[in-house]
């Protein structure tokens, strides 16, 4: 399979040539002394009651929170992991089960799946390859 562009070949001949800075770069470039000052004056704003100010200082100074998943308990679930997710979808309808909480239990459950299906299927591999 050969490359379409040749080794030290531009895929844009046309486009920006090196060492000329993009527009933001260039924006950088021209606030870059004023940062400081800017900076004070959104605190001082923020601290005047700007909440404009605040929510930008904040949102840039500190990771958004996670919303944390409660526990979430379902009788009778059941033994098999069809059961298991009939017991989810009834308690979800029931409006017992939050959907957001049903939808990460299914997951589990999907995986639970999976995992119990390869360990099947490994089983059956290993007694292929024992026979004589």
């Amino acid at each position: 399979m050969t490359s379409r562009f040749q080794p030290g070949q531009s895929g844009n001949p046309a486009g920006r040539p090196r060492g000329i800075p993009n527009p933001q770069a260039r924006l950088r470039k021209a606030i870059e002394q004023h940062v400081p000052a800017i900076l004070d004056r959104l605190v001082a704003a923020a601290l005047d009651g700007d909440v404009a100010a605040a929510s930008l200082l904040l949102s840039r100074a500190l990771a958004p929170l996670r919303p944390e998943a409660l526990t979430q308990t379902i009788d009778n679930a059941g033994e098999t992991i069809a059961e298991r997710a009939e017991a989810v979808a009834q308690a979800t309808l029931a409006g017992e089960v939050p959907t957001s909480a049903a939808a990460d239990l299914m997951a589990v459950l999907q995986g639970q799946a999976r995992i119990k299906e390869l360990a099947e299927l490994e089983a059956r591999i290993a007694a292929l390859e024992s026979r004589p």
